[in-house]
């Protein structure tokens, strides 16, 4: 009975020694594919990485984010030294080989799924973050109208570094709130700008409300806030660095 138990002890030993013999081979053999496989997945971490570092240029720069951009250096540091290994693999042994083809693999692996989370937050971020144009339902100019004629005026003049104020006025009803709408939605002012916040002032009018108007536009927390000056400091920080434009529509007096 106990050569029986025995017999079978080392039965179950064999086999696993055989299946771990087999998988070593597996991987020796896959080498090259998962080497592929690993260097793909890493582009598209990075191709992943600039997008997000794209969007986080134009604002603010979350926790999380910051958490993700910083564990994806690592990981690119250690893609590239399994890439050295590689690289001076010829004179290694067939179970050194086997290693680190399954060191890719498992690498590849954790590329994938760091980058799948990297999109996830890229899709968080673009929720969080303000539009660049918020485009208006509005009447279409029709080309070489009176109005149109306007519009590529003050396009000259937003192309202007020197210029940095501009005043459409006239009567009430002359279309300026129009001109100003196809402005806001003409794709040109769209690649001249990072940020165009449109707020509409109104008779009732304070510095106080223009800034709020402002900070929501910018997706910013209002509450809190005691004075003006603090207001126009968390603007200032916001768009530091940033080429914005503000319409002002509906302006009845000197701001």
């Amino acid at each position: 009975m106990a050569a029986e138990t025995l017999a079978a002890t080392a039965g179950i030993e064999v086999y696993r020694d055989g299946k771990c013999i087999i998988k070593r081979i597996v991987y020796w053999m896959d080498l090259k594919r998962n080497y592929k496989k690993l260097m793909q997945e890493a582009g598209d971490l990075r191709a992943t990485k600039d997008a997000i570092c794209t969007e986080i240029s134009r604002f603010r720069l979350t926790e999380d984010m910051r958490v993700w951009i910083a564990r994806t250096g690592m990981i690119e540091e250690e893609v590239i030294e399994l890439e050295t290994k590689y690289e001076k693999k010829q004179r290694w042994r067939l179970d050194c080989l086997a290693n680190l083809s399954r060191d890719m693999t498992e690498k590849c692996n954790q590329v994938r799924n760091h980058r799948e989370e990297g999109k996830l937050q890229k899709m968080t971020l673009a929720m969080e973050l303000p539009e660049p144009v918020r485009k208006i339902h509005t009447l279409k100019l029709q080309e070489n109208s009176s109005l149109h004629k306007v519009v590529r005026h003050v396009l000259g003049f937003l192309d202007d570094e020197k210029i940095r104020r501009i005043a459409i006025c006239g009567m009430v009803g002359t279309a300026k709130t129009t001109i100003m709408e196809n402005l806001n939605n003409h794709e040109k002012v769209a690649k001249m700008f990072d940020m165009i916040i449109w707020v509409s002032v109104t008779k009732e009018w304070s510095e106080r409300k223009l800034q709020d108007a402002i900070l929501q536009r910018l997706k910013l927390d209002v509450q809190g806030l005691t004075s003006i000056e603090e207001a126009a400091l968390i603007i200032s920080e916001e768009l530091k660095e940033k080429k914005y434009l503000i319409v002002l529509d509906e302006v009845w007096d000197m701001i």
